[in-house]
């Protein structure tokens, strides 16, 4: 957790059932993960829908954060009748590059385990 606004934001609102399973996946799978933003009051997009479907991660802390985004897009549907759009993007926003996780009602886990999913199996 980046800090305690972004725990706030994380706290203050109910998130969507599918974000939840999508953040779980992601810090399982990259243990060094850093939530940077999450629930924006006020945001027009992701951030600031209730259920929220929108959280940010640091992507400085991974070797090679474009793998990372080509991971989370390789094992989540972001929604299948518009399949252009993605979970995980990484962008810049104004405020520095970030991966940017979204979901939506549609969003489907396409599968797939690593090491410690299959120890829990």
């Amino acid at each position: 957790m980046k800090n305690h606004k972004v725990l706030r934001g994380m706290m203050s609102v109910p998130f969507h059932p599918t974000m939840i399973a999508l953040a779980m996946w992601i810090t399982t799978r990259h243990s060094q993960t850093v939530f940077t933003s999450a629930y924006r009051e006020g945001d027009k997009g992701v951030h600031g829908q209730t259920p929220c479907r929108g959280l940010d991660i640091r992507s400085k802390v991974f070797y090679d954060p474009k793998k990372v985004v080509n991971d989370i897009n390789t094992h989540w549907l972001y929604d299948p009748d518009r399949e252009q759009i993605r979970c995980a993007k990484l962008h810049d926003s104004g405020k520095g590059i970030h991966i940017h996780l979204q979901v939506h009602d549609k969003t489907r886990y396409l599968g797939g385990f690593c090491k410690q999913e299959k120890e829990r199996a």
